[in-house]
């Protein structure tokens, strides 16, 4: 209903401002003629007092005696609205095309955006109940232990505190306290993230934990599988015989997969992908 009704205003506004610009009929009485050009008169002088700053008895003059149109208050007028311009100049095909052209980049914007916001808002909604920034920071403990025991790893960090009663689902309904507790976990997240390292390749972490509810949040936890233990579907890594495969998700098989980042993490990266895109078109259709 939403979209119907923002639709429907645009193409009644369309409708108008042809209106406003369409010349009067030879057919009329003297007296409706009278009136059609006093509105004409006034809504093409409002356009050209705005764009130009032309005065309305030059720009009624031109209109009610049939005379010669303003060429650059046509080239204003299509700049303001393409196809108005036209409609000024009486040219009514380019006029309809321009304006049918408009409608049709504006109800791409409106359509594009609504998608794009509600596949933002699923896709945060996916976040706050699959990805779990507690269960992340466990993880981190047992692969520090894991990077000691097994490569040599050696660093400065404490062992990373998780608060066992905040909801991460419901970010809503935190309290103050909550949030504090939170900002203190991702604080000692990113400090532990700074010293870790990939065994395979010795390299550092290349990417640090985001603010909860940050733009690049939503993003990262979807696109490096450094974050992929964070998903509550990732695999257990650590076993009664020790650890497992998952302990490492940039862990490469030998065909190249990587076989303990879970599916979630793949579908929740492609419907944000999706999400943006759609934004983007919004975007670029406005440019």
């Amino acid at each position: 209903m939403r979209k119907r009704t923002i639709v429907q205003a645009g193409v009644f506004g369309i409708a108008a401002i042809v209106a406003f610009v369409s010349p009067v009929s030879a057919e009329d009485g003297s007296a409706n003629e009278t009136r059609e050009t006093e509105r004409i008169v006034t809504a093409s002088s409002l356009r050209s007092a705005i764009v130009f700053g032309a005065t309305s008895a030059t720009i009624g003059s031109d209109i009610a005696s049939g005379g010669a149109r303003s060429v650059p208050l046509a080239a204003g007028l299509s700049a303001v609205l393409p196809g108005v311009g036209q409609a000024y100049n009486r040219q009514w095909i380019k006029a309809g095309i321009g304006l049918a052209i408009e409608a049709a980049l504006i109800i791409g914007y409106i359509q594009w955006r609504n998608e794009g916001l509600d596949a933002e808002r699923a896709f945060k909604r996916q976040a706050h109940r699959d990805w779990d920034p507690g269960q992340y920071a466990s993880w981190i403990n047992d692969y520090t232990v894991f990077l000691e025991e097994v490569h040599g790893g050696s660093f400065s960090f404490a062992e990373i505190q998780v608060p066992a009663s905040i909801d991460f689902t419901n970010p809503d309904a935190w309290t103050e306290s909550d949030r504090a507790a939170v900002f203190g976990l991702f604080r000692d997240i990113r400090s532990a993230e700074l010293e870790l390292f990939h065994p395979e390749t010795g390299a550092s972490f290349s990417h640090r934990l985001p603010d909860f509810g940050d733009q690049q949040y939503y993003e990262l936890i979807g696109k490096y599988f450094q974050f992929a233990p964070g998903w509550t579907d990732y695999p257990e890594w650590v076993s009664e015989d020790g650890y497992t495969d998952a302990i490492d998700p940039e862990r490469t098989d030998p065909d190249g997969s990587k076989t303990s980042v879970s599916s979630t993490f793949f579908q929740y990266a492609r419907d944000h992908a999706h999400s943006q895109d759609l934004l983007r078109r919004a975007s670029i259709v406005t440019s």
